[in-house]
């Protein structure tokens, strides 16, 4: 089981790899990937045998994407009383499994910047709030020695940075 849930996790982290290097000008397709990764990385938790937090949070991360893909293939903006329905989840989701300590509120913050990451409606907004969410996670990963984890956000990390310089940074006017 231990070697499907590996198998599951680099699944995962190509998913959410290819999400950072799509150039977004709508949303619609890198939240069908950030969909399918994060079902595979609950998926590998559950296999694992450990994480029960890790795999509820990334269910409800899938959920909330696949969500947001209907409501921006359909050009309809997401209502807040949603992302304000989403952050109570991840909340409550990480104090649940979680219990209250700091590395709890760190993982919440970590959420509600997924929360953020995928309500945007262009790739070089997603792309931001992604190192957002990485870094939290990073520092998350080390502080509760998740060092495996930590490699796949550092990972992302690079990849959404590749997928800024690739499609979003400004290009310079040269004049004639």
């Amino acid at each position: 089981m231990q070697t499907l849930s590996y198998v599951l996790s680099t699944l995962g982290l190509a998913s959410v790899v290819a999400a950072s290097l799509i150039k977004g000008r709508k949303m619609k397709q890198i939240l069908f990937f950030v969909f399918c990764s994060n079902v595979l990385f609950a998926t590998s938790y559950m296999f694992a045998g450990s994480g029960i937090n890790g795999a509820a949070s990334c269910y409800l991360g899938g959920l909330q994407a696949i969500i947001n893909y209907f409501f921006d293939s359909k050009d309809k903006p997401l209502p807040k009383w949603l992302v304000a329905l989403y952050a109570i989840g991840f909340v409550a989701v990480n104090l649940i499994f979680g219990g209250f300590n700091a590395l709890t509120v760190l993982a919440i913050v970590a959420s509600l910047s997924f929360v953020m990451c995928i309500g945007q409606k262009s790739g070089a907004k997603y792309r931001f709030w992604t190192i957002v969410n990485s870094v939290l996670w990073c520092i998350y990963d080390l502080l509760s020695k998740s060092y495996g984890a930590f490699v796949s956000h550092i990972i992302l990390l690079v990849f959404t940075v590749v997928g800024m310089i690739i499609h979003d940074r400004k290009k310079e006017k040269v004049n004639e």
